[in-house]
């Protein structure tokens, strides 16, 4: 006889986060560890993730750790696809929410596909501004007389 245990609901979730510009380059592949096994002891499967990378926020966030406040402008910005019981998200929240070094982070439901990372992004951002250089220096390139 089964129970309700047997026939618990899968569902795809990703996990974005902002990482404290504090935390270094060394020790940042440590607090993805942390997140992820925050995943992995509730059971979820890591679908796709994305290494975390430095940005420029739109406007400055604060945070809060004992007594001390900081006051950031920038992050690290990655997340986490991953394939858990529908009834683990609160818990994965509550989890990740202790973790000092997470600045913020939103959980959601998604699609098994990954149709956009950071690094597509960044990618297409700097084609772009390659091309609008290469028609501005074309545009102030003087044109060659033309003889009749």
């Amino acid at each position: 006889m089964s129970t309700t245990e047997d026939h618990k609901e899968r569902q795809v979730y990703e996990l974005g986060y902002l990482i404290l510009p504090s935390v270094t380059e060394d020790s940042l592949s440590n607090v993805v560890d942390s997140i992820k096994k925050v995943v992995k002891k509730v059971g979820g499967e890591e679908i796709a993730s994305e290494d975390p990378i430095k940005i420029d926020l739109a406007y400055t966030m604060t945070k809060s750790i004992g007594a001390r406040k900081y006051v950031v402008n920038d992050a690290f910005i990655g997340w986490l696809k991953f394939e858990s019981d529908s009834s683990s998200a609160n818990e994965i929240s509550e989890a990740v929410k202790k973790l000092e070094e997470v600045l913020r982070f939103l959980l959601v439901k998604a699609s098994r596909e990954t149709v956009f990372t950071f690094a597509q992004s960044l990618k297409a951002k700097e084609d772009k501004i390659k091309e609008l250089e290469e028609a501005k220096e074309a545009l102030e390139t003087p044109a060659e007389p033309v003889v009749q």
